[in-house]
């Protein structure tokens, strides 16, 4: 029998998160799991998903706890005969998962008797943890942990993840680690450099430092660009990317103006073109604050480039510091603009450590993500047999 599995999601705008689930699906097993999508906002992707055969439910979400968003997911898990309930990140994982107990519950005590469960089994329950979540307060992490003990397994992106939410009090045997994947071959698109430095006004001989990631605190923005003022002074034949949408856009562009920099940074807002950029680029940088397991860590080694990023959440199972890439420390431009200035005045370097990198992001495929998530799901319905004619 094919086993029906829920992903709810936060939105459908062009996010690591929401990149990844859609570079994923293609290679789970359409046989054995039948895939939906709800999301609490559209977005871009709706219509990737839906033209791929996928079937995409809106339900918003008005504010915390809003009980019409959890009455209606109770009656989309009943009525779709969900299996599985996989929610990501934290607004799903905290009215997805309750919306999935409460269903179960309706389920056990057989106010849906044409329902496939037999009484007393309510849906697999899985959530998934992509960050290292700092900014949660007591009450939430009291709602995380919770829920926890309502969820059969917590999918962590990397150690890291893991350890910070075991410190929070949920017990260890709840997690499964699966780090994120990456469509290798869909990157190190060489034979598109020229053709996309040109489309963007680059000449040949600048240095290209990029970054991909939406515009908010988090992503520490606001340290690259003082990161970027010390290392033009040096160099001025640099060029800056910054791709991703979000509110600080004004403040970044404003910021820009006040240092006089205009003419070396792009901001390119979302893009579709993404594999393209990357092969535009030279070096990539990420300056984030906090972090889980950075998808666009990846697609940048895919793409053959060195990385310099900041030692938080798992980019140290990612990166290997002198080998790949460097590892600085979070809020630090004078760190991060040295670390930048040795790749920029080194081409060698750069694609050794590009090729380094490359090579190191073959043990993060997106055939070994989606295998070990297949695994996982056959591991907790065989658990729970139950839940099958």
């Amino acid at each position: 029998m094919q086993i029906n599995v829920l992903r709810v999601v936060s939105n459908l705008g062009v996010g690591g998160v929401q990149r990844r689930l859609l570079s994923l699906l293609p290679y789970l097993n359409r046989k054995k799991f039948h895939i939906y999508i709800c999301s609490f906002k559209d977005g871009p992707l709706r219509r990737v998903l839906t033209d791929r055969g996928y079937k995409v439910f809106i339900i918003p979400r008005r504010f915390k706890g809003d009980p019409l968003c959890i009455i209606r997911l109770i009656h989309l898990i009943k009525s779709l005969k969900i299996h599985i309930v996989h929610t990501h990140t934290h607004k799903p994982n905290t009215t997805g998962r309750t919306a999935a107990c409460l269903a179960g519950l309706l389920i056990s005590r057989g106010f849906t008797c044409s329902h496939p469960y037999r009484r007393g089994c309510t849906p697999v329950i899985i959530a998934n943890e992509h960050n290292v979540d700092e900014w949660k307060g007591p009450v939430q992490i009291f709602i995380d942990r919770f829920l926890a003990n309502l969820t059969d397994r917590i999918i962590v992106v990397s150690r890291a993840v893991q350890r910070f939410y075991e410190s929070l009090g949920i017990r260890r045997e709840k997690f499964h680690l699966i780090y994120n994947g990456v469509e290798i071959e869909g990157f190190n698109k060489g034979e598109m450099r020229e053709k996309k430095r040109k489309e963007l006004g680059i000449a040949e001989e600048t240095c290209v430092i990029g970054t991909v990631g939406r515009l908010h605190p988090q992503k520490g923005h606001m340290f690259l660009i003082k990161a970027a003022e010390k290392l033009l002074k040096e160099n001025s034949s640099v060029l800056f990317l910054i791709i991703g949408k979000g509110y600080l856009k004004a403040e970044l562009i404003k910021k820009v103006d006040s240092l006089k920099l205009n003419n070396y940074f792009l901001f390119l807002g979302d893009r579709e073109d993404i594999p393209e950029l990357f092969s535009s680029m030279d070096i990539f940088v990420l300056a984030s604050l906090r972090e889980g397991f950075p998808n666009t860590v990846l697609e940048a080694m895919a793409s053959s480039l060195p990385v310099v990023a900041t030692e938080v959440g798992g980019i140290s199972e990612i990166v290997i510091p002198n080998e790949t890439g460097f590892i600085v420390p979070p809020a630090n431009p004078s760190v991060l603009s040295h670390a930048l200035s040795i790749l920029v005045n080194d081409r060698e370097l750069r694609r050794k450590m590009g090729r380094a990198g490359r090579r190191r992001v073959e043990n993060f495929s997106i055939e070994t993500m989606a295998r070990e998530t297949e695994q996982l799901y056959e591991e907790l319905i065989e658990k729970r047999k139950c839940l099958l004619h």
